[in-house]
């Protein structure tokens, strides 16, 4: 049973997704700094329970915090259900991610993508990080706000998109057109390589390869940093235009 250490992960998971939180457990001594949590519980109906030091620590070794949620499994979006969701939404933002294997690059990802409104985060169920106690924590309870997709064949999968007329623009430092030269309103995915770059089947799948233009002589972008970058690009231009 996934454990939650950080005291906005398991606010938002008790607030948001009360049905997947089992026992809230605090160090006693500490149960002020988590009031806001232990109200919450009580509201929703969580079991709590006040540990003296010594059992806490003995009961969640290297913890560094003096909280802990025990919680389900994260549930993730079901892909054809997905699918049909996004056919009638009005201009979605989808990003696809072709193979993220640290677990800190994912959870901020997560992080930015509830920030900036992210329809859905798109990622492989093979050769790929999952979503876990880091990426959970490193997300601060973003991941409680983001739907998230695993998908058996990423390429067949952009392709369905494309055929419902979303655009997928692949991100690459290899692109040739800015990303700030497109217009990026409308139905679009955003597709992502891992810390290597995007695959050459998953490129080619793409309508168009852009690039973030950066320094010449350290052109490469961490893959959550050309995220966060990318996307607010777009919320960019679509604010604009709402002026």
């Amino acid at each position: 049973m996934p454990l939650l250490f950080d005291k906005n992960s398991i606010l938002e998971t008790i607030k948001e997704h009360p049905d997947m939180a089992r026992r809230l457990w605090i160090e006693a001594g500490h149960e002020r700094a988590s009031d806001e949590c232990i109200k919450e519980a009580k509201r929703q109906g969580i079991s709590f329970r006040v540990l003296p030091r010594e059992a806490f620590s003995k009961r969640f070794q290297g913890a560094r915090f003096h909280i802990c949620l025990e919680r389900d499994d994260v549930s993730y979006t079901d892909q054809d259900a997905f699918l049909k969701e996004i056919r009638s939404a009005n201009n979605p933002l989808l990003c696809a991610f072709d193979g993220i294997y640290d677990p800190q690059n994912l959870g901020n990802i997560v992080r930015s993508a509830a920030c900036l409104e992210v329809d859905g985060v798109i990622i492989p169920k093979d050769r790929s990080c999952g979503i876990t106690e880091t990426v959970t924590g490193i997300s601060r309870g973003a991941i409680e706000h983001v739907k998230i997709v695993r998908v058996t064949n990423l390429p067949r999968y952009l392709d369905e998109m494309k055929g419902m007329g979303i655009f997928c623009y692949g991100l690459d430092e290899k692109g040739t057109t800015p990303l700030w030269n497109v217009d990026l309103n409308g139905p679009i995915c955003l597709v992502f390589g891992s810390e290597d770059g995007l695959k050459r089947l998953t490129k080619t799948k793409c309508d168009e390869v852009l690039k973030i233009p950066t320094a010449d002589a350290f052109p490469s972008l961490n893959v959550a940093t050309s995220f966060a970058v990318s996307v607010y690009e777009v919320r960019r231009q679509r604010l604009k235009d709402r002026e």
